[in-house]
C-alpha cells in the first residue's frame, strides 16, 4: 500500500511541476504579450431594427418609434413627441430596404414610410405620405 501511495505521490508531482513549463507560449504561466489571442467560435450577432428609434419629419415634427424585428417582419409603437397621437407601427424590412406603416390615433391616421436602413440598422432615411390626407415629406431616424 506504501508503494502504492509513493508511485501516486510521485505521479502527482510530476504532473504538477511539467504544467508551468507546458502552459508557457499558450498564453497561461507566462508574461509573454506576444501570445497568440484567444479564439471563439461564436457568431457574431446580426444586426437587427429591434429598438427605440426616435426621429423627425420635414415637417419639423419629432417621433419615436419601438420597433422589434423578427426575420424581416417588423412590429411595434409609434408616438409623435409633442403628445398628438400615437398607434401602431408594422412592416418589413428586404435587405436595406424598410417599408413600414403606421396608424395613429386619434382620427385613424395611415401613413406609409418607405426608406433605406444602413447596414449597421441604427440609421434610416426615407419618404412618408399620409394616407389620410396626402400630405407627405421626408423624415430622417436613428437608434
Amino acid at each position: 500500500m506504501k508503494t502504492l501511495q509513493g508511485l501516486i505521490i510521485l505521479a502527482l508531482t510530476t504532473v504538477l511541476l511539467a504544467l508551468p513549463a507546458a502552459l508557457t507560449g499558450c498564453g497561461g504561466g507566462s508574461d509573454d504579450t506576444t501570445s497568440a489571442p484567444l479564439t471563439t467560435n461564436a457568431t457574431p450577432t446580426a444586426a437587427t431594427m429591434t429598438g427605440v428609434w426616435h426621429g423627425s419629419f420635414s415637417t419639423g415634427q419629432t417621433f419615436s418609434l419601438s420597433l422589434t424585428q423578427a426575420d424581416n417582419v417588423l412590429s411595434g409603437t409609434y408616438s409623435r413627441d409633442d403628445g398628438s397621437g400615437s398607434g401602431s407601427a408594422t412592416g418589413q424590412l428586404s435587405g436595406n430596404t424598410l417599408s413600414l406603416t403606421t396608424v395613429r390615433e386619434p382620427g385613424h391616421v395611415v401613413s406609409q414610410w418607405s426608406g433605406t436602413v444602413n447596414g449597421d440598422r441604427n440609421g434610416a432615411s426615407g419618404t412618408w405620405t399620409n394616407i389620410t390626407d396626402a400630405s407627405s415629406g421626408t423624415f430622417s431616424m436613428n437608434k
